[in-house]
């Protein structure tokens, strides 16, 4: 066998054990990672606020801005329709499921945090309503900011975020406060 033929064999061994590692090894853990933060995005005590940056706003008129930033925020697995109200800057956002499908404790706590994260990213959102199937909640930024404070915009950081809200979220009694 001459020595062209056996650097040949040896490039292609080399490169079958590569594609091996990348096929099997490589790209499953990607994938892994990929579907693990796609499961956490949908819970708020696990969600990367950063996410949602690109959908800052100072108005709450751009509609298709209000539905990528819900469809970044927690509960983003449940089909929704959104309603805006230019006149009061208000925001409705109905679930087609119910709050028993879900389970009422996330849905609390997802209810929290997106109501903070949408009026921490659109400056003038003055209150929204989430209504599911037979049931319905409304927060207005006067509320959130008495007990988050303001400027909300403020707390997009993701270090602060995750100290002033996400960390909050653990607590039934804190939770329990906004729906009693």
């Amino acid at each position: 066998m001459s020595k062209k033929s056996k650097i040949i064999i040896c490039l292609f061994v080399v490169a079958a054990i590569l594609f091996c590692i990348i096929q099997f090894g490589i790209i499953p853990a990607d994938r892994e990672k990929q579907a693990e933060y796609a499961r956490n995005q949908t819970d708020a005590l696990t969600h990367d606020i950063t996410g949602i940056a690109d959908y800052k706003s100072p108005f709450i008129g751009n509609a298709s801005n209000i539905g990528n930033l819900f469809w970044n925020l927690p509960l983003n697995n449940v089909d929704m329709k959104f309603e805006i109200n230019s006149e009061t800057c208000a925001l409705t956002v109905n679930y087609l499921d119910t709050v028993w499908n879900i389970g009422e404790e996330k849905v609390q706590r997802d209810l929290i945090y997106n109501s903070v994260a949408a009026m921490a990213a659109i400056e003038n959102l003055s209150g929204i309503t989430y209504n599911f199937y037979g049931e319905s909640y409304s927060y207005s930024r006067k509320q959130i900011e008495e007990v988050f404070g303001s400027p909300l915009s403020e707390l997009l950081d993701q270090e602060k975020w995750s100290n002033e809200v996400q960390d909050k979220l653990n607590s039934a009694d804190f939770v329990g406060q906004f729906f009693s």
